[in-house]
Parts: structure tokens; sequence; C-alpha cells
């Protein structure tokens, strides 16, 4: 017996439509009955033809109205006529029938085939017709969800734009730009520079792993951090921002103590102008500033650890003299995405010759790496610049 849902709908009243009426019913179809064409045609003004399947025996005429009110596309027609001609059965298809049965009845094997071929079909029709519908509606929800989440990343980068120093600051004798290009809404790269005295100037510039959102998360740690340790110092509980290796150590604590499981490369310094010298220090900042001595541009020295991976990790203070010309350019990594060189240090030496002939200036670097035109990075991209305005 058919465990089936279809509805049939056999129209006429001839001993054919009666026989195989009581075979679906011992099949277990769901079988409703109509007299006519011309019966059911005054009749669904009142009640609407509510079938999956229309089983009729009629001529082409009165298929053909059948049609005039029901979409054979969703649902089939299945015509019972007598032997006929190849003609008969090309006239019976153009009027609208999907298929026909041959009577009278000697057994239902054909009529069994067809009406389950044609059921199949609606099955189909109506699974594809469902998915389509979740689809639709999934996709609703799809863009739903990505304009709340352009809306949260938009809110997100103007909280992120407005921790960033103003540009073109001048402090503590220097000029201080920087410039930064997110590869997505959020960036991971973050950089800061302010005074912390008449004669000390501190700056960094970090560039935290992976991207988005939970990277930007981990700069709003650091711009906390550093401003709590600027509160520290101006009321005596801490002076670890007055050396760039402690700095490096408060802020890898910190990250691991967050256990967000992120790190970060920066590059961190004090431009002292009575000693007249740059303190720094290295966490596996890549690729190393660029520093002008006797007016020749050249990459610093120095190594250390990644932040935030490794609790027992140790950075050391390095020490450069600092001239009447001196320049500072550094870089987060994104830049060598742009460098059009095969090998790193084939990109390291192509950097150096850019900025070298650009000077350093943002507007030089930006227009010399071609930043101000590129509008898709594969990553954040940031750069810092100080000057003596001697």
């Amino acid at each position: 017996m058919a465990d089936i849902e279809e509805r049939i709908l056999l129209i006429g009243q001839d001993e054919n439509c009666d026989r195989l009426a009581a075979h679906l019913a011992r099949e277990g179809y769901v079988v409703e009955r109509a007299e006519s064409v011309e019966a059911l045609t005054h009749a669904r003004a009142e009640q609407p033809v509510d079938a999956d399947l229309v089983v009729v025996s009629s001529d082409a005429r009165g298929i053909r109205e059948l049609t005039s009110f029901l979409d054979v596309s969703k649902v089939p027609i299945i015509a019972l006529n007598q032997p006929v001609t190849a003609s008969d059965v090309v006239t019976t298809l153009r009027a609208g029938a999907s298929d026909l049965v041959v009577v009278p009845f000697k057994d239902f094997v054909d009529a069994d085939r067809v009406i389950a071929q044609q059921l199949s079909r609606v099955r189909l029709q109506k699974d594809y017709a469902h998915a389509r519908s979740e689809l639709e509606r999934a996709n609703r929800d799809l863009q739903t969800g990505l304009a709340e989440l352009r809306n949260d990343q938009s809110a997100g980068r103007q909280v992120q734009q407005k921790m960033l120093p103003d540009r073109n600051q001048t402090f503590c004798g220097f000029h201080f730009d920087h410039m930064l290009k997110p590869s997505l809404y959020l960036s991971g790269d973050f950089l800061d520079y302010f005074s912390l005295s008449k004669n000390k100037a501190f700056f960094y510039l970090a560039d935290v792993s992976g991207h988005g959102a939970s990277s930007a998360f981990v700069t709003v740690l650091l711009k906390n951090l550093t401003n709590r340790l600027q509160r520290n110092l101006r009321r005596g509980s801490s002076d670890d921002i007055l050396d760039p290796h402690r700095f490096l150590a408060r802020v890898n604590k910190e990250l691991i103590d967050t256990q967000l499981g992120k790190h970060l490369t920066i590059f961190a310094g004090i431009l002292d102008v009575e000693r007249k010298v740059l303190r720094y220090s290295l966490g596996a900042h890549y690729p190393m500033p660029i520093v002008w001595t006797n007016g020749h541009p050249h990459y610093l020295e120095g190594r250390g650890k990644a932040v935030g991976m490794m609790e027992d990790a140790t950075y050391e203070t390095l020490e450069v003299p600092i001239g009447p010309d001196f320049r500072l350019v550094a870089f987060s990594d994104g830049v060598l995405d742009v460098v059009n060189a095969n090998s790193l240090a084939e990109k390291e030496a192509l950097l150096l010759e850019t900025v070298a002939q650009a000077g350093h200036t943002i507007g030089s670097l930006e227009k010399a790496l071609g930043l101000d035109v590129i509008r898709d990075l594969p990553d954040d991209i940031a750069v810092l610049s100080i000057a003596s305005t001697e």
C-alpha cells in the first residue's frame, strides 16, 4: 500500500474511472472525484482545485479547458484514452497532458507506472521549491547578518581610527606622521607616539597576528596598556615605559594573561633629546626600521622574540645616536606584499632603495610604493615616519 500525501483528482464517471478510483484507494492514495471537466470548471469558483495530480477521461478539448486554470508545470494531467493513433497521442500531449494511459484497463500496471512517474516529478518540484525557499530565506538572513557585521565593523573602525595619534605632530624636536591602510574594515596593525617629558618622546609600531576583529581587539588592549603606563609614570607608581625592553615585557605579560591566543611583532623606541640617542627594542619586528645616518638610509640592527608567545621572553634595549639629520621610517610587514621582488632579501633591498629615493615623508612613500592607488591589500600596512626638526 502506498504511503503518500499527494492528492489525486480523478475526473470522469465512466467505468474506467470507477475501476481506477477503487484501485487507487486500495493502494492507499487520497482520491477525489469530479463528474466532468465542465462540472469542475463551474465548481472551482467556490472551491479551488486542490490536487497534486489530475487524471481525466476527456478529449483534447477538455484537457485544454483544464489547462486554462491549472498550472500543468505544478499539477500534471494524465489523460485516459481509448486505443489511439500516434496523431491522437500528439494532439493529447499538445493540449496539455503530461502523459496518457490507454483504457479500458486489462490491469493497472501502466496506470501505476505513469502515476508514480508523475507524482515523483511533483515531489521533486516540491522539494526544489522548498529548497529554493529555504535558500532564499538563508540568503536574506545572510544579507541581514552581513549588514549587521558591516555596521559593527564600521563602528569598530571608527573607534580604532580615533585611538590613533593625530597626524603631523611635532614635539620634543621631532616631527611625527603615519599612515595605516587596513586590508579589512579593522586592522591588526597599530602605532602610537607621544611625549613622556619635554626631552623624551615615545613611539611604537605593532603588528598583531591575524586579521579582523580579534586582532583589532588586541590593539585596543595595547592602547589601554600604553595609557595606563603613562598614568603610572605621572603618579610615580611605575616607570616601565621609560625603557623599551620593559615596555615590551609588560605587553608580553598582558597578552599572555588575556589568553586570547594572539601575539604581535613590535618596534618601540624612545627619542632622548638630552642624551641625543634613540633607545629601542624589537619584538620580532620585520622588516627592520630604516634610519638615516650622515644622509644615508640603512636598516637598524637588533632582534627579539615575538610578544605574547612565551612567558620567559626577554628583550633588550639598543641605542643609536641622533644627529641633526635624523630620519626614521618603520613599516609593518604588509609593505613587503607590494614590493615587487622574489625573495625576502630582494624585497628588503628594493624597499631600502625605494625609501632612499622617495625620502621619509608619508606622501612620498605612499606614492613611491603605489599605496595611493592600491585598493585591495592582502595584508594591513602601517607606516611610521619620524624626522628631526633641527
